[in-house]
């Protein structure tokens, strides 16, 4: 596979995205990544259709539905569209796992302390059931299977980790992990929503029991709206955390009260589906999917290392983010010499039309691969 695109393709590719061709440089999509007009015109059909005729446009929704299930599966390697179930963000998937496992007082949480909150807070209420929540402490900026090894206890019961990490970009070792979590009988989460779209992950190879995403950064789908994948072997563990009308096996006998529930992937979804969110992120992963993520996160690869690159050269700030490019996907941080604080700097940097972050006391670039590295060195040069 020529995993490079050719210019006609970036010319196709560029024209989706009218910000770009407006002269918006934008390197944001570790915050909120933006529509397209492919995913655009998907919403305003389904909108006109609400809005005009036929109203009533449930069953072509619930298609639309169906089909993003499966191209969700398809981007992260699941057995099967089975597995994948819609929530409103990654904090609803996170929260269905820690809150339907059978947990006893005294069982551990193994979580490390680079962890965006997404991935600290569902695990942390449950200290009121006597659930302990261990940190384990990066070495370098970096969780590496050794450190996880380390941490572990004959109490640890689940290991949770953001595949990419939000602040640094470091991009954990997800198959070794996996492997080590499978070893000692440790159920392995996975907070997916700084990698997928930018970077590649297979549930299946990295032995995962369960990842959770939004889908409005590097997948560039709406708002509010998130999947929650779950091994089938996990899912026959948990116990559902909420129900609803879809969430029985026949849920239009409306009168038959004492029916079976669905198992535990299909009843988490208890009433009707967020269609609109649905039929954006559908949108948007099909073109992923056409375009070959394979290519895109390598596209993505080759940005992050032109921004080591020029980072390395310049030598007047520090780069929080590995250099090793194995270890990191689309996110760069660093430091730079600026005149005011990084969140002036970045106000002065939109107001020249260049988006980027400030976080913690640092620059963050997150490019994707609609970008071009003409944009790239832009943005530094009018930051450094």
């Amino acid at each position: 596979m020529n995993l490079v695109f050719t210019d006609a393709e970036l010319n196709d590719i560029r024209a989706d995205f009218p910000h770009a061709e407006q002269g918006h440089i934008y390197l944001n999509h570790a915050a909120v990544g933006p529509i397209s007009k492919r995913v655009r015109n998907a919403l305003d059909q389904f909108l006109l259709e609400r809005h005009l005729s036929p109203i009533e446009n449930m069953e072509k929704g619930m298609k639309t539905v169906e089909e993003t299930r499966q191209s969700i599966a398809e981007l992260i390697h699941a057995p099967s569209a089975g597995t994948i179930t819609f929530t409103g963000n990654t904090s609803d998937g996170l929260s269905a796992v820690a809150e339907g496992y059978n947990w006893q007082p005294g069982d551990q949480v193994l979580l490390n302390t680079m962890e965006f909150p997404a991935n600290i807070q569902p695990f942390r209420i449950l200290e009121r059931k006597g659930v302990e929540i261990v940190y384990a402490e990066p070495q370098n900026g970096m969780i590496s299977p050794e450190v996880i090894e380390a941490a572990i206890t004959s109490k640890t019961k689940m290991v949770s980790v953001s595949a990419v990490q939000y602040l640094n970009g470091f991009m954990a070792d997800l198959h070794s992990i996996g492997k080590l979590c499978r070893q000692q009988n440790i159920r392995f989460i996975v907070d997916g929503i700084q990698a997928l779209g930018a970077a590649q992950i297979d549930v299946q190879s990295a032995q995962i029991d369960a990842l959770a995403s939004g889908g409005h950064k590097w997948m560039m789908g709406p708002l509010g709206l998130g999947f929650l994948y779950l091994s089938e072997e996990f899912s026959r563990e948990l116990t559902p955390y909420k129900t609803g009308w879809l969430s029985v096996e026949e849920p239009w006998e409306l009168t038959n009260y004492h029916q079976k529930w669905q198992p535990v992937s299909q009843h988490l979804e208890t009433g009707t589906p967020n269609m609109l969110g649905i039929t954006g992120l559908g949108a948007s992963l099909k073109r992923f999917l056409e375009l070959g993520p394979e290519r895109v996160s390598h596209r993505v690869k080759q940005f992050s290392n032109h921004i080591i690159r020029i980072l390395s050269e310049n030598s007047s700030g520090r780069i929080i983010t590995p250099q090793n490019e194995e270890m990191r996907a689309g996110i760069i941080t660093f430091s730079a010499p600026v005149k005011s604080t990084p969140e002036d700097t970045v106000q002065q940097l939109k107001e020249k039309n260049i988006t980027i972050s400030a976080r913690e006391g640092y620059f963050r670039f997150s490019p994707h691969y609609y970008n071009t590295s003409q944009e790239i060195d832009c943005a530094l040069q009018a930051l450094l």
